[in-house]
């Protein structure tokens, strides 16, 4: 990375009395938006608060703006962690609660006014400087706190779970708020999430935490097409995957056929696992299979499909019409197909 918004390297941090994380390493530029995800229990929590200077653990390197902070307390690391549920001062204005953040800084005057409107414009808060945090819709709560956390313009911005348990449309309405943010005043942005296509929609890489470390951290078209190994492929829950045989010759064989492997695995019983958009119906396909149901979606319909004993589950392309019991042709992308030594 050319610049450094956040460098971290070499992260421990326990779980209570268990062990917890080991060997965290990455960076995030200014400007960048980083999504962790991983089951629950992973750390992703712990890995945030000890970031941030609010939990235990202990780094061989923290940078912030290119300034080690890993021995300062929380409130010099240039650091803002935002938790799940906004929380605002009930006893101050709108306006206030995102003053707070300058006012304990020392700033004074027309430069926090200033300062204040800004944030408030950019997050649709405008003319709300005057009410109290209980009048204010959901999503204004969420977008007061986002203006509180950036007011500052902290190098690096922290956020734990912030679409958890909101409705479809204050979801968007607080993602895109995030993008405001982020795009208006360029933190290294860190945001944990149990969603992985929010994770693909909203950031240039995810991080993939599993049994205590960063297994894999890569951009969303990457992750999803090419998992670093068995157990993230398995996190992903890819809608399909295939048994078969990794023979000397370094290929798969399967009821796909016989595909090279993009990377060296040793012979012997093998899983191959791919995205729906990994095999199509294609008329001239070279694999013959059987419609089982439709599955419809919001984002895009699929279609399950019988071939031999496996069934797969591939895009609705716009075929005609397709229904239960149809013979259809499939195509193969082998490119698309991530193949692991089975355990």
């Amino acid at each position: 990375m050319t610049e450094s918004g956040l460098k971290v390297r070499g992260l421990r941090a326990p779980f209570g009395s268990a062990p917890g994380l080991e060997d965290i390493s990455f960076e995030v530029a200014p400007g960048e938006r980083l999504a962790l995800v991983g089951a629950s229990g992973s750390g992703k929590t712990t890995l945030l608060r000890a970031v941030a200077g609010l939990g235990p653990g202990a780094a061989e390197c923290i940078e912030v703006a290119g300034r080690e902070v890993g021995t300062l307390p929380a409130e010099r690391r240039g650091v803002v962690y935002l938790q799940q549920t906004p929380l605002l001062f009930p006893h101050l204005t709108v306006g206030e609660n995102v003053a707070f953040p300058l006012r304990v800084r020392g700033v004074r005057g027309p430069r926090v006014d200033a300062a204040v409107n800004e944030v408030m414009e950019a997050l649709r808060l405008g003319g709300l400087a005057e009410r109290r945090p209980q009048s204010l819709s959901g999503g204004q709560r969420h977008r007061a706190a986002l203006a509180r956390a950036i007011v500052a313009r902290p190098p690096v911005l922290l956020l734990d779970e912030p679409f958890a348990s909101l409705d479809p449309v204050l979801r968007h309405e607080v993602r895109e708020a995030v993008r405001v943010v982020q795009e208006a005043y360029r933190p290294a942005l860190v945001l944990v999430t149990h969603d992985l296509d929010e994770a693909g929609a909203l950031a240039a890489r995810i991080g993939v935490l599993l049994d205590g470390r960063l297994a894999q951290v890569a951009p969303p078209s990457d992750l999803f097409t090419r998992p670093a190994s068995l157990a993230v492929a398995r996190f992903l829950q890819l809608p399909n995957s295939v048994p078969g045989t990794i023979r000397p010759d370094g290929s798969f064989d399967s009821v796909l056929g016989v595909l090279p492997l993009r990377t060296p695995a040793a012979p012997g019983p093998g899983v191959a696992f791919f995205s729906a958009d990994a095999v199509r119906i294609a008329a001239h396909g070279a694999l013959a299979a059987r419609v089982v149901e439709l599955r419809y979606r919001v984002q895009q319909t699929t279609v399950v499909v019988a071939l031999g004993d496996v069934r797969l589950e591939v895009p609705l392309d716009g075929e005609g019409e397709l229904s239960a019991g149809m013979e259809v042709r499939l195509a193969v992308q082998a490119g698309a197909i991530s193949v692991f030594s089975a355990p």
